[in-house]
């Protein structure tokens, strides 16, 4: 839980509130070309290319595989994903850095996460 609302997850910036999001759009680095263009397909704008809504993480371990495409299967791959600071596109978030998290802080945040699903 530390991580996730600290500077050293950055997580809670995207995904804090009571539903974990800010309901906003951002492009997480995940591709440097999107096959699905994304808000630009509704908005026309070039600056909203691979942005895509902020999900909820509640009951996050229940809704494998991650990403708007389906492409992270475990949670696990997400941290991995947002540990390494995504793609260099040019919408990419800035919020989007590299992490550098040892083993046992990826785990913890995983742990966290998964204490956000009811069962």
């Amino acid at each position: 839980m530390n991580i996730f609302f600290g500077e050293q997850g950055e997580c809670f910036h995207c995904h804090g509130e009571f539903n974990f999001t800010d309901y906003s759009f951002k492009n997480n680095g995940l591709y440097l070309n999107y096959a699905d263009s994304g808000r630009a397909r509704i908005t026309a704008l070039p600056s909203d290319v691979g942005k895509f809504k902020v999900p909820s993480l509640r009951n996050i371990e229940l809704t494998a595989p991650y990403m708007h495409d389906g492409s992270l299967a475990t949670l696990t791959d997400v941290i991995e994903h947002y540990n390494s600071g995504g793609k260099a596109h040019p919408n990419k978030s800035g919020l989007i850095q590299p992490l550098n998290l040892s083993a046992q802080e990826k785990q913890d945040i995983i742990n966290f996460l998964n204490a956000l699903t009811d069962k």
